[in-house]
Order: C-alpha cells, then structure tokens, then sequence
C-alpha cells in the first residue's frame, strides 16, 4: 500500500511539476523575448535566429526556474490533497509523516540532479552558443545590406555606407571610408555595387566609381577612377581581437584551473571560484523550495480556513529564500569567503521544514533547542 501511495502523489507531483516549469519558463521567456526579437530585426536575421537565441536563453534559466517549479508543484498537489480531505484519510490510515512527503523529498532529489547536470555542463555551452550567435549575427553582412542610407562601423574606422537599395541585392550611392591608419585616409566612392560570395569569404563588386587616398604627412591626394572594383570584405576588417569568455561560459575544469591571461582579461580569481559554488549550490534550492511548501501544507494543526495564509507565508519564503540566494551569489564574486554562507542560504529552510512538518520522526521543541547553537557557530566561522 505504501509503494502504490507513493507512486501515485510521485506521478501527480510529477506531472504539476512540469506544467509549472513550463508555465514559469513561458513568462521568463516572454519577457526576454522582446529584447532577443528587437535583437534579431536591428540585425536583419532570421527567425530561425530568434528561435535558436530564444532555446538557449531557456537553458540559461531552467536551473532557477526548476526549483520554484517544484515548489509550487508541492503547494499546488498536497493543497489539493487537504482540500479533498485525502490527506485527512490518510493520516487516519496510518500515514506517517515521513512517508507523506517522500514523494516530494524523491522529486527533490530528481529536480536537483536535473539541475546539476544543467548547471555543470548545459547551461554553461548554452551561454557560450548564445554569445558567439549574437557576435556571429551582429557581424553579417546582411546588417548593412537591409539598412540603406545609414553609416555602418565594419571595424573600428571603417564605415560603410548606401544611399538607397536597387533590384535584388544591389546597392547605390556607395561610400567606404577606412581611416584606420592615422596618417592615411582612404575614400572610396561608386554608383552602385553588390555583395557576392560566401559568408567567409564576402567581396563587394563595385561599379563607376572613384578611390581616393590622402596622405596627412606629405598633403598629397591620389585619384583612381575604375569601372569594376572588387573590395575584400574580410580583408577590410581588423583583426579580430581574442575574445576571453565570461566565466558564466567556462567548463567546470576550466573554472577549476583558469588560464593565466584568463584571470587577467576576467579576473579576480574570486569570480571563478563564485561561479563554481554557485553552480554547485543552485541544485541545492530544490529541496529548500520542497520543504518550505510541505512546512506550509503539510505540517500538523492543518486547518482548511486557514491554507491561504499558509500558501502565502510559503510563496513570502521562497521570495526572500531567492533575494538572499541571488544577493549572496553575487557578492561571494568579489569576497571568497563567504562562500560557506552561500550554501548555508540555499539549505537554511530545508531542517526548518522539517521541523514544521513534525510527525513521529522530530520534535519542534527538540529542534528548536539545537538550532539554539547555530548563532554561536556562524559566529566562530565568520570571526
């Protein structure tokens, strides 16, 4: 009876779990979206773009999202439960506390291993594929191309622009100019022209134009007029500076043992270790969001008036739970040493749920009494 018990509140709590993951991500998603599609049109690209930036910003966020998904799963299936007087039956029946919330400890567990892998591995390459797509999308040609009579930066000193768009892909009233060299300044000027090639190897085919070169230090002007000129587009470009990724985009070996020139371009080496706790501590929220739901609608003295406050109290506690997670998260990037503290915040609810819950297994007095010694520690950790 207890196994067939658990697999039925597993399967509800499963399947609210998912529809409150994908409800949450929904809204996330939405309101990034409008930034990602303003993106994507002032870039000329595709829709296909769109989509591929939008999946990898949902990567991003499902390790934060999977955790509250949870725990208003739980407050959602046990709430229910009282309200139809199931847990009543069976509490009558014998149901011992414990075995009532296995089920979502279980799920808990499942949730956080999920997280990991996300935090660990996942999420760290989706972040990485979104930055190089938005620098890959920002840098095509296309950019210049869709925005006629408009001055467009190819590179630091080299601008490019189109007075207006012919036939197919061709353009009018073209003008470059490169004055990346401090002592030469180079114009370049053509009727119409037309980018051709691939996307590694473009080249503009220019038609009845001229090229002017001016020398600063000697004052001299040379003129070439042509009828046919072909400009590199790659070769126009500077050299492409090294990028060093953001350690939110590095491997777990390489936040483990960052580079040299890594530390120096991204440094201090404390945002490393930062990242690399919290990505070990944010599957840790699972459990914390679990049991601050089970406190609320579980826990003995339940009285059916008396839910929404409860309900409430739990949604007030997974709020400050996340502002004091995040608020931590992001100061132990620049002091290490209140990483202990990080982990302290994303399990602080987990033994107060316990307690609340009660049952046969714990006594509030008796947690209550060694919780008494948890100042007196803090205090000879952080002196």
């Amino acid at each position: 009876m207890n196994r067939i018990l658990t697999i039925y509140l597993l399967r509800q709590l499963a399947t609210a779990f998912v529809f409150a993951t994908g409800a949450v991500t929904f809204v996330v998603l939405f309101a990034q979206s409008f930034h990602l599609l303003s993106l994507v049109i002032e870039n000329s690209a595709t829709m296909l773009i769109f989509f591929e930036l939008l999946g990898l910003s949902a990567l991003a966020v499902l390790p934060l999202i999977m955790p509250l998904g949870l725990g208003i799963a739980v407050v959602f299936i046990y709430n229910k439960l009282a309200m139809d007087s199931e847990l009543v039956v069976m509490r009558t029946a014998g149901v011992s506390p414990f075995r009532l919330i296995q089920p979502a400890v279980l799920l808990a567990l499942f949730v956080a291993l999920l997280c990991g892998s996300l935090t660990l591995w996942i999420t760290p390459a989706a972040s990485r594929d979104a930055v190089l797509l938005q620098r890959k999308m920002r840098d095509s040609y296309a950019v210049f191309l869709s925005h006629p009579g408009s001055f467009n930066d190819l590179s630091d000193g080299l601008t490019f622009y189109a007075n207006k768009r012919g036939q197919g892909s061709t353009l009018q009233g073209i003008l470059i100019q490169d004055v990346r060299e401090p002592d030469k300044t180079i114009t370049t000027m053509a009727d119409t022209g037309e980018v051709v090639g691939s996307e590694g190897n473009s080249r503009m085919m220019i038609f009845n134009g001229r090229r002017q070169e001016f020398d600063r230090a000697t004052g001299k002007l040379s003129e070439l007029a042509f009828d046919q000129y072909v400009l590199d587009l790659e070769a126009l470009r500077n050299a492409p500076t090294k990028r060093y990724p953001d350690p939110r985009e590095l491997t777990v070996a390489e936040l483990i043992n960052p580079s040299p020139d890594l530390i120096r371009a991204r440094g201090p080496i404390s945002r490393f270790k930062g990242e690399l706790n919290s990505r070990l501590a944010t599957p840790l929220l699972s459990f914390s969001y679990a049991f601050i739901a089970l406190a609320a609608v579980v826990s003995p003295g339940f009285n059916r008036r008396g839910m929404a406050r409860r309900i409430l109290a739990a949604a007030l506690a997974m709020v400050v739970s996340q502002a004091a997670y995040m608020t931590i998260n992001s100061l132990i990037a620049r002091n290490s040493g209140l990483t202990v503290l990080l982990y302290v915040t994303a399990l602080l609810p987990v033994p107060f749920g316990v307690a609340f819950v009660g049952g046969d297994f714990i006594s509030r007095r008796v947690f209550v009494r060694r919780m008494r010694i948890w100042p007196r520690i803090l205090r000879r950790v952080f002196s």
